[in-house]
């Protein structure tokens, strides 16, 4: 390392014009990165859902679908409201009483069903058909385009329009908590470092690399807007250690050398394989989403893996240019630190190791069950606040027009007394309150020419027939299931082709695909960042002391929403535990590594106090940052999922740095002798 270190030091003026380029390149990148909110796009294309998904925008051309509630208007204003309407690019028809009944007859001779299914007092119900899905662009806009034109006399609600207020928050908070997060990761930093100068470059080390990240984000077809919001957050929080080690280190070394270009080649070769391990388990954790069989896990897997990596190179090359540059501003502008030395505390934490080891086993066993009867939810709808426009429509045609939970069935065409016999026998299903088919609504002795083709182009595609489900039943839970599992038994028996999908059955197929993948994430990130201490610290024993202090915290982090009787979005379910493995392992490892050099010159208790004196500061700093940074967020977002996965990696943060800190001295006390046998990378005799 130490020739690294020299080629760092003595090219200070290309490495740093060849930042600028990469910059430059990167900012104009990233305006074309495509963002993603279609979280069905992550599910295998094999799913009946996803393959009817697909069906019904190619043989009916609809794909997205929002509902329009309009109170106290004439059949005569809906009928020019709907035209209006459906001239608005993006939307393929509107759907509403005058779409199968005659407006100009009285209301007692019109169908009872149909207008049961649109008309409710002075209440009308139009249902949009959009060209594209829920969560396209061009669908966002024609939500935006309809809340413009409809907004004085009606309301408009269904995923379509959940999709639309999803992205305007998104687009809307992120500058606001990132703007917010870095002003308290700077005061974090402010208080735990030695100059006011340090946390300035700390941020233009890692501020380099977030942007190199998000420009090479073109690498992808895209990026959901899941990991677009969090990414440079998480970048930040979970790296910004990396630059506080190598600073520590360089602080520690100018005293040892005689420049301060030696110092810093010292300090790289001395905190690079911490800062390496730290930042392969962190990359380990993310790259462990990639085993998720929804594809969203490679998805944010793969943005902040790269973006740890780019965290690490900025650090390892960027950084000490700049400290180098700024060592004089460094010293000139220094300030008292505010964080404590953990000087008392280390005593006691040493005196009663024995006592913090039993309190933690038996804070163990609880957690463990606890956080396997976490429960969580996938629909969109819960994702964003009630008050929000697109749920307040929905309360408001619920309440008027049942649920409007519907599912689009697609079967051959062709055998008219099977589609309706199809339909007599679905709608006795529990739970279904209305079906909308062809062969359910007008006779099937009656030629198909001699219906209108207003009608039999809603219901008739090129080779499919479809037929619209109508559930009084929430977009997920038992009954739900119960259900869409009834429907699929009596479609088995029917059909050898059919094709069930709607908000509600990919729900229930994305549940099926994820219910190992909380496990597989578990085991894999486990495996692959033990494998990584192992050959970082060429330790058998090691590795094992140190993922189960930090997987106690994953456990007692997600205990904690248990016994709140909460539930958790299956996204943040699914990853924390790979994000807070990944992101606070390095806590453990810091404090390992100080603790094996003290551990050669001291006794085993005297070097345990030594290295919570050494590293206690620096750990709790990386904690308070990755606490702070994801808590602004927390604060800020109105999306629950965003809320969620950030407050469980900021108090995921503070867990672990109290256990590494209190459990994890203990337990290299007790095996002491144990990781000296094991541990190659010890040199003389390990002190009893």
């Amino acid at each position: 390392m130490e020739s690294f270190g020299n080629f760092i030091v003595s090219h200070k003026k290309a490495i740093i014009f060849t930042y600028i380029l990469m910059i430059i390149l990167s900012i104009i990148t990233s305006q074309f990165v495509d963002i993603n909110y279609d979280l069905s796009t992550y599910l295998p294309k094999e799913i009946n859902s996803i393959k009817g998904k697909e069906l019904l925008e190619k043989e009916f051309g609809i794909s997205g679908i929002g509902y329009i509630l309009i109170k106290d208007k004439t059949f005569q204003d809906l009928d020019k409201i709907a035209k209006d309407l459906k001239s608005i690019q993006g939307i393929e028809n509107i759907i509403w009483l005058g779409s199968a009944e005659d407006i100009l007859k009285p209301e007692e001779f019109m169908d009872e069903s149909i207008k049961k299914e649109f008309l409710n007092g002075n209440a009308n119900l139009m249902q949009v058909q959009f060209s594209n899905s829920n969560d396209s662009r061009e669908t966002v806009d024609a939500v935006e385009k309809i809340h413009l034109y409809i907004d004085d006399f009606g309301i408009i609600g269904g995923p379509a329009s959940i999709s639309h207020d999803l992205q305007k928050i998104t687009s809307k908070e992120i500058l606001y908590y990132s703007v917010i997060a870095f002003v308290i990761i700077f005061i974090v930093l402010f208080l735990s470092m030695e100059s006011f100068i340090e946390p300035i470059l700390f941020f233009i080390a890692i501020g380099v690399a977030i942007i190199l990240n998000k420009g090479t984000n073109i690498i992808f077809p895209n990026v959901s807007f899941n990991t677009d919001s969090i990414a440079s957050i998480i970048q930040l929080a979970v790296s910004m250690d990396y630059s506080i080690f190598l600073i520590h280190r360089y602080i520690e070394e100018k005293k040892y050398h005689e420049n301060n270009d030696r110092a810093m080649v010292a300090a790289i070769g001395k905190t690079f394989t911490s800062v390496l391990s730290s930042s392969l388990t962190t990359v380990g954790g993310f790259l462990a989403l990639i085993v998720m069989k929804y594809g969203i896990g490679k998805d944010i897997g793969l943005v902040l893996a790269k973006g740890v990596l780019f965290s690490l190179i900025s650090v390892i090359t960027l950084l000490p240019i700049l400290v180098l540059l700024s060592d004089k501003w460094i010293e000139k502008y220094q300030h008292k630190i505010y964080l404590p030395r953990f000087a008392k505390s280390s005593h006691i934490i040493v005196k009663y190791h024995y006592v913090f080891l039993i309190l933690a086993i038996l804070i163990a066993i609880p957690s463990s069950l606890a956080q396997s009867q976490v429960k969580y939810y996938y629909a969109n709808e819960k994702v964003i606040p009630k008050t929000f426009k697109s749920n307040v429509a929905n309360t408001e045609i619920d309440k008027l027009f049942l649920n409007k939970n519907q599912l689009a069935l697609m079967i051959p065409k062709g055998d008219k007394l099977k589609e309706s016999e199809l339909i007599r026998k679905l709608e006795t299903v529990n739970g279904v309150v209305d079906i909308k088919g062809l062969y359910g609504m007008v006779d099937i002795e009656v030629p198909e020419e001699f219906l209108p083709l207003e009608v039999t182009e809603n219901f008739q595609g090129e080779n499919y027939s479809l037929i619209n489900i109508n559930l009084n039943l929430p977009m997920e839970g038992a009954s739900t299931k119960e259900t869409l599992n009834n429907i699929k038994s009596i479609l088995f028996n029917e059909y050898d082709e059919w094709y069930l999908t709607g908000e509600s059955m990919i729900y229930a197929d994305l549940e099926k695909i994820t219910s190992q993948d909380f496990r597989n994430i578990t085991i894999i990130s486990t495996i692959v960042i033990g494998i990584i201490i192992l050959l970082a610290f060429k330790s058998l024993i090691i590795p094992i002391i140190l993922v189960s202090v930090i997987q106690l915290g994953i456990w007692i982090n997600l205990a904690i929403p248990y016994m709140q009787g909460i539930s958790l979005n299956f996204i943040s379910f699914i990853i924390i535990g790979a994000i807070q493995l990944g992101a606070t392992v390095d806590y453990a490892i810091l404090y390992t590594a100080r603790y094996l050099e003290n551990i050669e010159q001291l006794d085993k208790k005297e070097a345990a106090i030594k290295t919570i004196k050494d590293t206690g500061r620096p750990i709790l700093t990386s904690a308070l940052i990755l606490f702070t940074g994801t808590l602004s967020v927390y604060l800020i977002t109105s999306m629950k999922n965003t809320a969620e996965l950030t407050l469980l990696i900021g108090r995921g943060a503070i867990i672990s740095f109290i256990l590494v800190l209190v459990v994890l001295p203990s337990l290299l006390i007790i095996f002491n002798s144990l990781i000296k046998k094991t541990t190659s990378r010890l040199s003389r005799e390990i002190n009893n």
